[in-house]
């Protein structure tokens, strides 16, 4: 039975790597290109925040904890103040500080780190103490500080959790006396019907919180606080699921409207002036079609960004793609 399980994790997660839908229930997670940090809306405060906030972004964009102080990336935490595209004020004294994700992105892959994207697996947390009253199982008020820190720690990583509420009666109290009992299998059928890919199980002890973790991630034991919990499930899932992207530096272009040598040379400087472009290869000349492979710093939103600063062509959203942008020339 192990050895299915093993199978059915795996392709589980290859599925879920290539965002098909019937690999996971992913959801999308926003402001993961935001960080929040203790600071003042000045120019100083805006500097010393940069830094901090892009370390927070650069952990929940890559899956790993060590990024925050990897050296491979210090030339990138130093560029942090020119990096921050927007300040402002959050909740208790907070800077919040925002990235651009192409830019970012680019620079994460061109220093070689695997990039986790937005669609996520979700989390149920099924956190339990001894003796709670019916009707209060999943939320007993000594867990409450307990919840919180697992919340904020799944939001500093990016992972989507959920708490289980509004149960009947009767399944409440059967998921709860499996929680007590450790038996996973039962309440990874009730994650799903929370649209949940998991269940990560926290049982109360006078020693401290005895965690498991059963789902997409496979099996999963840790000792700690919630936070460390949360922690090292989001480090799981970063290190199954983050990749290299795909498209980075390897775009194709198509040019419609070429009607003489005279346009073939406007589209080709054209297309080579784009910015952040280092290398234009014509692959196929068709009719009135060229058909470019290009060297591009940044992915394809990117690019339809830096075709649209350059001016000299007009991106055509109407016409059929396989992939490819569609542009044309301007007279």
């Amino acid at each position: 039975m192990r050895a299915v399980n093993r199978i059915a994790t795996a392709l589980l997660l290859a599925l879920a790597a290539l965002g098909s839908p019937a690999g996971s229930r992913a959801a999308g997670v926003d402001a993961l290109y935001e960080g929040s940090v203790a600071g003042a809306l000045t120019e100083a405060g805006r500097g010393a925040a940069a830094e901090e906030a892009l370390r927070q972004v650069v952990v929940r964009v890559t899956g790993r904890r060590g990024a925050a102080t990897d050296p491979a990336l210090a030339a990138l935490y130093a560029d942090a103040p020119r990096l921050a595209q927007t300040f402002r004020s959050g909740t208790a004294g907070q800077v919040i500080a925002s990235f651009d994700p192409s830019t970012l992105d680019t620079r994460l892959a061109k220093a070689g780190q695997r990039l986790w994207s937005r669609e996520r697996p979700a989390t149920l947390l099924v956190l339990v103490a001894p003796g709670a009253a019916a009707g209060a199982r999943f939320a007993a008020p000594g867990t409450a500080g307990a919840r919180r820190e697992a919340q904020a720690a799944a939001q500093l990583r990016g992972l989507p959790l959920s708490f289980p509420s509004g149960l009947a009666p009767a399944v409440e109290d059967a998921s709860y006396q499996d929680a007590l009992a450790g038996r996973l299998e039962p309440l990874s059928a009730l994650a799903r019907q929370y649209g949940a890919d998991g269940v990560l199980l926290g049982r109360v002890a006078p020693g401290g919180i005895a965690w498991s973790y059963l789902g997409a991630a496979g099996e999963v034991l840790v000792t700690g606080t919630p936070s460390d919990a949360v922690q090292a499930l989001a480090d799981r899932y970063g290190a199954l699921l983050a990749s290299v992207p795909a498209d980075a530096g390897r775009l194709v272009a198509v040019v419609q409207g070429i009607h003489d040598l005279g346009a073939y040379a406007a589209a080709f400087a054209a297309v080579s002036t784009i910015p952040s472009i280092r290398g234009v290869t014509l692959e196929e000349a068709t009719g009135a079609r060229l058909r470019f492979r290009l060297v591009f710093d940044g992915d394809s939103d990117a690019l339809r960004r830096a075709v649209r600063e350059a001016g000299r062509l007009q991106i055509d959203d109407s016409a059929p793609s396989g992939g490819e942008l569609q542009l044309v020339l301007r007279p």
